[in-house]
């Protein structure tokens, strides 16, 4: 008489030991993929932002001056510079004079967005860096003047988080320094979580959370440009070494006025 051996199926306690595991290598190789897939954005963004920074320089040499921010989305700056009337180089909003929006990346002729389908912001000194020199005379920072000539000078501060310089044998990273002032103009990108951005299909996206992504987006002169931080429970955007930074995706680059000074007399279009 022959056994007749029946065939056993998994069991629920099996299947969901197996499903745990499936998910657990899921989970294991996303992650990965996930963090290069954002690398590689960054890199991208990177990569147009320093078209943007070079686009700059050349308008400034064809043309004298700085645009003003697009305000509208159209990618044209608002106003369109007119020569024959200088107040057109203040910038408007709403007919209210303002100096930030989005990058006139038309006018410019680079990409308006940056990876992940947001417009970049863009904030100008204006109207000393979007009016050209007039006179001849290096009197652009003059209240009455107010013009690109080797005496302007931007409003702009760039900030950044590192090691205190006045310590010594301590090493540290929330201390906020100045990393460059005086700025003629300023582009970011607000990254990944794209806090404070706007789509190119208008769409405005939350505002962010932590303080020095929330300096990216007050409107005001001052910028940071630091590292990328994933931030957590406990983070503090301040000089408490004891606590980590929150999160921080932006990417910020500007106009060196030294550079741009050089350029524009070695082109011969400043004196």
């Amino acid at each position: 008489m022959h056994e007749h051996r029946r065939r056993r199926g998994f069991t629920l306690i099996e299947m969901s030991i197996v499903l745990l595991i499936l998910g657990l290598v899921i989970a294991g190789l996303l992650g990965p993929l996930e963090t290069q897939m954002e690398a590689r954005d960054r890199r991208q963004t990177l990569d147009t932002l320093n078209q943007v920074s070079e686009a700059l320089y050349g308008y400034a040499l064809t043309h004298g001056r700085l645009p003003c921010p697009d305000q509208d989305g159209d990618g044209m700056p608002d106003p369109v510079y007119n020569p024959a009337d200088r107040s057109t180089a203040i910038c408007l909003r709403g007919g209210v004079a303002t100096n930030e929006g989005f990058l006139p990346w038309a006018e410019l002729g680079t990409p308006q967005a940056d990876a992940w389908g947001n417009r970049f912001r863009y904030r100008v000194t204006a109207p000393k860096f979007t009016r050209p020199d007039g006179d001849g005379l290096c009197n652009g920072n003059d209240a009455a003047v107010l013009e690109l000539d080797l005496c302007a000078e931007g409003d702009i501060t760039i900030d950044t988080r590192g090691d205190n310089p006045a310590t010594s044998g301590t090493m540290e990273g929330k201390k906020s320094l100045v990393a460059a002032a005086k700025v003629p103009a300023v582009v970011l990108s607000h990254g990944r979580n794209g806090n404070g951005a706007t789509s190119v299909g208008g769409v405005a996206l939350p505002t962010p959370t932590t303080a020095d992504e929330q300096e990216n987006t007050d409107d005001d002169a001052v910028f940071y440009a630091r590292g990328y931080t994933k931030g957590g429970a406990g983070c503090s955007d301040d000089e408490n070494e004891s606590t980590p930074l929150c999160a921080f995706d932006d990417l910020v680059i500007w106009l060196s006025p030294s550079v741009l000074n050089n350029r524009m007399v070695l082109s011969g279009k400043l004196p």
